[in-house]
């Protein structure tokens, strides 16, 4: 196997590196959410989160940012540990890998400032959750179909 595929995979098993997509993904949304927005008016008026809404009406943004960061890698790195050696991590790389990459778009959506593009970076957003309720139906199902087999 070539060292790219060796490296390539040995990141993807890594639960305790994965989730700082997580954490990096966080800074980038709300760097770009304060830097595009033009100003704290505008991020009261269109912002869609109601915490960071909260955090700005409040003027506790870094710690709000703080706090985000630090739970999103403390569930990433939990989900992910408890999945490592489950036929279904794969859907948990792919959950925090997909509310990464929907944080960074969201954060673009200062800069692009579509009503279709805003849309689909929620529709991404509810992907992720279906996903991760569908990990967890597969979850309950195999543990009671096991229970039942034995």
């Amino acid at each position: 196997m070539p060292e790219t595929s060796l490296n390539l995979l040995s990141i993807y098993r890594n639960y305790k590196l994965i989730p700082l997509c997580l954490c990096a993904a966080v800074v980038i949304d709300y760097s770009l959410t304060f830097y595009l927005a033009g100003s704290i008016e505008a991020i009261l008026k269109y912002e869609f989160s109601p915490t960071l809404l909260y955090a700005v009406r409040h003027n506790i943004v870094l710690p709000y940012l703080g706090a985000m960061i630090l739970f999103y890698y403390v569930a990433g790195y939990f989900v992910l540990s408890m999945l490592v050696d489950s036929e279904i991590y794969f859907m948990g790389v792919a959950i925090v890998l997909l509310i990464s990459i929907t944080h960074v778009l969201g954060g673009l959506s200062w800069y692009v400032r579509n009503t279709w593009y805003s849309n689909t970076v929620l529709s991404l957003a509810m992907i992720s959750v279906l996903i991760t309720l569908t990990a967890f139906g597969y979850e309950i199902l195999s543990e009671a179909h096991g229970k039942n087999s034995s």
